[in-house]
């Protein structure tokens, strides 16, 4: 292996259910409204591919509530905007041990917020690339998310493997040739980098 390519929202970057649970609470807002906004699949493929950016994105999910269940629902949108999520520091550690031998790339279906969010956390001199859905223009699990990955890093794909949390991402990352794992467990993680 000579580079790695890293999921992170569910792998490095974990978020607490209770961010969107609570927005939705405070704001009077029935369960699960919030997410079904944010993560409806036409709007959620823009702005994981670039089309529409995180601000614009944003403003949709706050004009929809707003519009179904009034103007305190734009508080809720604003709760759940404000953290940038968790690290987990096992997997974290892990990535320190590889970047030793390999590079380690971080591939993940994101915003245009992603490079703010991974300041935030501390995590832009962690990886060597930051491979951003919304940069490639093609977001897993599309196969051909794969082979740009590849082209950015500057390696083959079979110099190549892969973590993520999402079964379907990994199954279209073994289709096309890559040597990859589903992320559950820290300690699964090292066995198969081992």
């Amino acid at each position: 292996m000579r580079c790695l390519l890293l999921d992170l929202d569910g792998v490095l970057r974990h978020w607490d259910p209770d961010i969107i649970a609570g927005a939705e609470r405070r704001a009077g807002l029935p369960t699960g409204a919030l997410a079904a906004a944010a993560f409806e699949p036409e709007l959620l493929a823009r702005v994981v591919t670039g089309a529409v950016d995180d601000p614009s994105w944003r403003r949709c999910v706050t004009e929809r509530l707003v519009r179904e269940h009034g103007p305190r629902a734009a508080g809720a949108v604003a709760e759940w905007s404000a953290p940038a999520g968790a690290v987990d520091r096992e997997v974290l550690q892990v990535v320190r041990e590889v970047r030793r031998t390999a590079e380690v790339a971080l591939l993940t279906n994101a915003t245009s917020r992603l490079r703010d969010d991974l300041a935030a956390l501390g995590l832009l001199d962690e990886v060597d690339h930051v491979l951003n859905s919304s940069e490639l223009g093609v977001a897993k699990p599309d196969p051909r998310v794969f082979a740009a990955a590849a082209e950015r890093v500057g390696h083959p794909l079979e110099a190549c493997w892969f973590v993520d949390d999402t079964l379907p991402n990994v199954e279209a990352a073994r289709e096309v040739g890559l040597r990859a794992h589903h992320h559950t467990t820290v300690d699964a993680l090292r066995a198969f980098l081992g």
